[in-house]
C-alpha cells in the first residue's frame, strides 16, 4: 500500500508538526482557558515570507475551535470586514450593505454604506456570547486603514466590555510595525508580539526523524541532517524538501529514503522554491531595486554592506539608500547590523548570480 506523504508545501496548509512553536500554541491555549483579558488572547505575529505565519494562525483556530469557539479566518485584501460580518452571520444576505469601495459605514472611496458600523460589533458580540470568538488576520500589509481601524475599533470595545473574543493578526515586520502606529489603533500595541525567525538546524533534523518515522518510513544515517542543511531553516523550504525527497523513495518502491533520493528531492525542492517564492517576490519590484539585489548578490559574503552595494552600482549610499529601506519594508532583505544588510530569502543570492544577465535592463 503506497503510503501517504507527510510533507504540506502548500502556503497556509498545517505541517505535520509545527516545529519550534509550542510554547506559543501552549500560551495561547492557557489565555483561553484563563478567560477575558488574558494577555495572550491578542497576538500579533511578524516575520518574513515562508517562515510559517499563517500556518500558526491556522494552529491558533484549531485550539480555539477545540475548545468551542467561532474562528473567523480572512486575509487582509479589500472587504475584509464585510467578509467577517458575512461569516458570523452566514449565508444571509445583508440587504442593507452595498459593495466595496465602501464598508460599513466607513468610506473608502466616494460611496458611503448605508448599514451602521456598530454592525459588525454587534456580530461579533453574538458570536462571543456562544461561546467565544477568535478572529484571525492573515497579510496585514494588503490591508486598508480604514478596514484596520473598522475592526480594530470593533475589538477594542468587546475587549472593554469583557466579552470572550480573541484576535491575532499577521504579516511582515514593517507592516506590523506599521498597523500597531495608525491612530486609534495603538491598543494593538498591547498585543503580545511573535516574531517568527528561521528554524534551528538541530530542531529541523529531528522534525524530519520524527515525522519520517510517525509516517512508516525510514532515513538512511545523515539523510536528515542532509535535509535540514538544504532547509536553510526556512519552514516552507521543510516542507518542499521533505516532500519531494518522500516522493523521490515512494517512486522507487522504498520506505527507506537513501542519500540519492535526498538528492534527487533537494534539486526539486529548489527549483520548485525558485518558481514559488522567489520569483514572485521579484515580479513586485521596480528595476532599480532589482539593480540593488544584484550588486548585493555580487559582493561577497553573506552580510554586506550599503557601501559595497553603492560601489558595485557606481552611486553613492545616499543615493541608493531608499531602495535598500524598501526592499528591507518588503522583508526581501534584513538588516545585519548598522550599515549591513542579508538576504532575507533562501536561495535568493544563488537566484540572482544564476539570471543575473536576464534579469539586468537591456541596453
Amino acid at each position: 500500500m503506497r503510503r501517504v506523504n507527510p510533507f504540506k508545501p502548500t502556503a497556509g496548509m498545517n505541517p505535520p508538526e509545527l516545529i519550534g512553536r509550542d510554547m506559543i500554541l501552549d500560551d495561547f491555549a492557557e489565555a483561553l482557558e484563563n478567560g477575558s483579558g488574558a494577555p495572550d488572547r491578542l497576538l500579533r505575529v511578524s516575520g518574513m515570507r515562508g517562515v510559517g505565519k499563517t500556518v500558526l494562525l491556522n494552529a491558533l483556530g484549531d485550539i480555539a475551535r477545540s475548545r468551542g469557539m467561532t474562528v473567523v479566518d480572512v486575509a487582509s485584501n479589500p472587504g475584509f470586514c464585510e467578509r467577517i460580518l458575512h461569516s458570523l452571520e452566514g449565508r444571509r444576505k445583508v440587504e442593507s450593505l452595498t459593495i466595496a469601495p465602501s464598508i460599513l459605514g466607513v468610506s473608502l472611496g466616494s460611496a458611503e454604506l448605508t448599514a451602521p458600523s456598530t454592525e459588525l460589533g454587534e456580530a461579533m458580540l453574538a458570536a462571543s456570547r456562544r461561546g467565544g470568538l477568535l478572529v484571525t488576520l492573515d497579510e496585514v500589509q494588503d490591508a486598508r486603514t480604514d478596514e484596520l481601524r473598522v475592526l480594530g475599533n470593533e475589538i477594542q470595545l468587546l475587549i472593554r466590555q469583557g466579552a470572550n473574543v480573541a484576535f491575532a493578526f499577521a504579516g511582515l515586520p514593517a507592516a506590523i510595525d506599521g498597523v500597531v502606529g495608525i491612530e486609534a489603533l495603538t491598543f494593538l500595541q498591547r498585543a503580545r508580539h511573535v516574531g517568527l525567525a528561521r528554524l534551528g538546524a538541530d530542531e529541523v533534523e529531528a522534525s524530519y526523524e520524527e515525522t519520517i518515522r510517525h509516517s512508516g518510513g525510514s532515513a538512511s544515517p545523515g539523510v536528515p541532517r542532509l535535509l535540514a542543511a538544504a532547509a536553510a531553516g526556512y519552514p516552507f523550504m521543510v516542507q518542499l524538501v521533505g516532500y519531494y525527497t518522500w516522493q523521490a523513495s515512494a517512486r522507487r518502491g522504498s520506505s527507506v529514503i537513501e542519500p540519492e533520493d535526498a538528492c534527487r528531492g533537494i534539486a526539486v525542492a529548489r527549483k520548485s522554491f525558485d518558481g514559488m517564492v522567489i520569483e514572485p517576490a521579484l515580479r513586485r519590484l521596480p528595476q532599480r531595486q532589482i539593480e540593488y539585489l544584484l550588486a548585493m548578490a555580487a559582493c561577497e559574503g553573506e552580510v554586506v554592506s550599503s557601501s559595497e552595494v553603492a560601489a558595485h552600482m557606481g552611486r553613492t549610499v545616499r543615493e541608493v539608500g531608499s531602495y535598500r529601506k524598501r526592499l528591507i519594508d518588503a522583508a526581501i532583505i534584513e538588516q545585519a547590523g548598522y550599515g549591513r544588510a542579508a538576504f532575507a530569502i533562501p536561495y535568493m543570492r544563488d537566484y540572482l548570480r544564476e539570471r543575473r544577465d536576464e534579469l539586468r535592463p537591456a541596453d
